[in-house]
């Protein structure tokens, strides 16, 4: 599933922000204690993964993230789960929603009996210089988008000033 936002239906290209793994406390609070007793120390690996977002009339471009966190040393599962993360949320930044990892029911149906590894174990390779490409490509979008923003208030501006400028003042209003 996570191959599928890659590849046929995503076409993004995602980079692993962090990776870690540790142990981890469970603790319960028994309502006849009434306080916290630690009953287990498990291993997990949480991955976050930065996803390229192109922006829309009404997001400005911007990095995004998808999150993953598995039980014991299970890189490659946490970054196939960082990727299904961000692609449900597809809907949230108002994208297309055409692929099957952007789909919860599809998902929920799916994810649990298949094994997540296969083509997302590269992304754990450094990728500087994808990330750079990645980065200032955000920035000139960023600032395309900026643009148009101000460009849009000043037509705004100058149309309203124009449209008040042809009427004549009133009795009693000032010229302007």
């Amino acid at each position: 599933m996570a191959y599928s936002t890659q590849r046929g239906y995503g076409k993004n290209h995602p980079f692993a922000g962090e990776i870690r793994m540790g142990d981890v406390e469970v603790v319960i609070c028994p309502e006849e204690l009434g306080f916290e007793v630690a009953i287990a120390d498990i291993t997990v690996t949480e991955v976050q993964m930065v996803n390229q977002f192109k922006g829309s009339q009404e997001i400005p471009p911007q990095f995004t993230q998808g999150y993953g966190l598995t039980f014991g040393y299970n890189e490659r599962k946490a970054m196939a789960m960082a990727l299904v993360d961000r692609a449900l949320q597809a809907k949230d930044l108002n994208e297309p929603c055409d692929g099957p990892a952007q789909d919860e029911e599809f998902v929920l149906y799916h994810s649990d009996n298949v094994e997540a590894q296969g083509f997302v174990q590269h992304l754990k390779l450094p990728h500087y210089i994808d990330f750079q490409a990645e980065l200032n490509l955000i920035r000139r979008l960023r600032k395309d988008y900026e643009q148009a923003q101000a460009s849009s208030s000043n037509a705004n501006v100058s149309e309203s000033l124009s449209s008040h400028a042809d009427s004549a003042p009133g009795p009693g209003e000032p010229e302007i």
